[in-house]
This record gives structure tokens, C-alpha cells and sequence, in this order.
């Protein structure tokens, strides 16, 4: 179960035990979690932007042809 509210560790550890703890925390950290399709769909142009991603609905930008020079 995943907890969403902050819990400070020492109750963690106290309620479960310092072992279960740490191997709890060291199998989350080796798990492999599968990724979300569609997860930079949802952010906006400004946001897709800042991270270096085209707008929404613009095709990917190619690079520029520069003339060959002799």
C-alpha cells in the first residue's frame, strides 16, 4: 500500500521494525515500475516547452539544411 501522507520514519520503524523498513525501502528502490504512455501529453505548450519538447499537435522540428559551400 502506498501511503500519500508524511509519516515520519521513526514511527514507520517503530510500528514495523527496523529490518521490514529497510528492505521495504530497498526492494522500492530496485523494483522496476512500469511507465505511463501518455504522461507528457498531459502538460502544457509552456510546460513541454521549458523541458525542451515541441508544442502539441506541431510536427517534430527537422534539423536546417545548410547549402554546401565549396
Amino acid at each position: 500500500m502506498i501511503r500519500t501522507e508524511n509519516t515520519p520514519l521513526h514511527l514507520v520503524i517503530a510500528e514495523h521494525g527496523a529490518w521490514r523498513v529497510l528492505w521495504a525501502a530497498l526492494s522500492a528502490l530496485v523494483t522496476v515500475r512500469p511507465t505511463q504512455e501518455g504522461t507528457f501529453d498531459r502538460l502544457s505548450d509552456h510546460l513541454r516547452r521549458d523541458i525542451g519538447l515541441p508544442p502539441r499537435g506541431s510536427p517534430l522540428p527537422e534539423a536546417p539544411v545548410d547549402p554546401l559551400r565549396w
